[in-house]
C-alpha cells in the first residue's frame, strides 16, 4: 500500500511540474489525473518538446526511477522490510513506466495517447512513434517478469522447495497486483472525470494492466523458470507484522482515495 501510494501520486506530480515547465496552468491534481487549462498552444512546440510537455515525461521519469531502483537493490544491503519496499517500489515504477510505453503504441491508450493525438497532421510520425513505443514497452514489460522473478531468490532459502518458492512470491508479488487494483479503482471512483461522465471506470480496468508483471513474476518464481543454482538468499521475509506500516498503509490508502481522488484543486 505504501509503495503505490509513493508511486501513482508522485507520477501524476510529475504531470503537474511538466505542465508548470511548460508554462502551462492546472486546475487540479489527483491521484490518477491532472487537470489543465489549455492556456498553452502545445502544437506549436517542437516535436521533441510537444511530447514532453502534453505526456511523455512523466513515464519516461518513472522508468529512470525503476532503474536507479534495481542498481540500488543490486548493489547496496539492507534490511528485509526495507528490501521489500524497494523491490515493490522498483517493480511498480517500472510497471508504470513501460506499461504506458506498450499501451500507448498498442491501443493509443493513456499519456502516450494523449501525447499521439497531438500530431494530427503527421500519421507517419504517429504510426513510427507507435511501434517505438510498443517495441520499448513489450521489452521493458518482459524484462520485468525477469527482474521480479530474479529478486525473489534474495528471499528463497531453499529454491529447490517449490512451496517456499510460491510462498514468497505471492507474499512479495502477487499482493502488490491485486492491492494496486484496489487503489487504483478506489481513487479513479473518486475522481472528477468519472463524476462528471466523461472517463469510464473501465479505463481503471485497462490501467490495471499496466501492473500485469506482479503477476508474471509470481509465476515465473513458482511455477513457470527454473531456480537458479546457486542460493542468492540473504533476507528472511518479515514474519511479524510492523504495525505501524499496517496504520501508514491504511492511512495512505484513505489519503489515496478520499483526498487525492477527488483531486486538489489549485486554480
Amino acid at each position: 500500500m505504501i509503495a503505490y501510494f509513493c508511486m501513482v501520486p508522485l507520477h501524476e506530480l510529475f504531470h503537474l511540474l511538466t505542465y508548470y515547465a511548460y508554462g502551462e496552468k492546472c486546475r487540479y491534481i489527483s491521484s490518477f489525473s491532472v487537470g489543465s487549462l489549455d492556456t498553452v498552444d502545445f502544437m506549436a512546440f517542437p516535436p521533441f518538446h510537444r511530447i514532453m510537455a502534453t505526456g511523455g515525461s512523466a513515464s519516461i521519469i518513472n522508468i529512470i526511477i525503476a532503474v536507479i531502483l534495481l542498481i540500488i537493490l543490486l548493489k547496496v544491503q539492507m534490511g528485509p522490510t526495507m528490501r521489500v519496499f524497494l523491490t515493490q517500489y522498483m517493480g511498480l515504477h517500472w510497471a508504470e513506466g513501460f506499461g504506458y510505453f506498450m499501451m500507448g503504441g498498442m491501443m493509443k491508450y493513456g499519456d502516450w495517447g494523449v501525447v499521439l493525438s497531438y500530431f494530427p497532421d503527421n500519421p507517419a510520425f504517429v504510426a513510427t512513434l507507435r511501434i517505438i513505443l510498443l517495441i520499448i514497452g513489450c521489452a521493458g514489460a518482459v524484462a520485468q517478469f525477469f527482474i521480479l522473478n530474479y529478486m525473489s531468490y534474495y528471499f528463497i532459502e531453499n529454491p529447490a522447495d517449490k512451496t517456499e518458492r510460491r510462498t514468497v512470491a505471492a507474499k512479495l508479488h502477487l499482493t502488490v497486483y491485486f492491492v494496486g487494483v484496489v487503489f487504483l479503482l478506489a481513487s479513479l471512483s473518486q475522481n472528477p472525470s468519472i463524476k462528471n461522465g466523461s472517463v469510464s471506470m473501465v479505463t481503471g480496468l485497462i490501467a490495471s494492466f499496466m501492473f500485469i508483471g506482479f503477476v508474471w513474476g509470481f509465476l515465473f518464481t513458482g511455477f513457470l523458470v527454473k531456480p537458479p543454482r546457486k542460493s542468492r538468499f540473504l533476507y528472511t521475509l518479515p514474519k511479524e507484522p510492523h504495525f505501524i506500516l499496517y496504520v501508514i498503509g491504511v492511512a495512505a490508502f484513505l489519503v489515496n482515495t478520499f483526498v487525492l481522488g477527488p483531486g486538489i484543486y489549485l486554480n
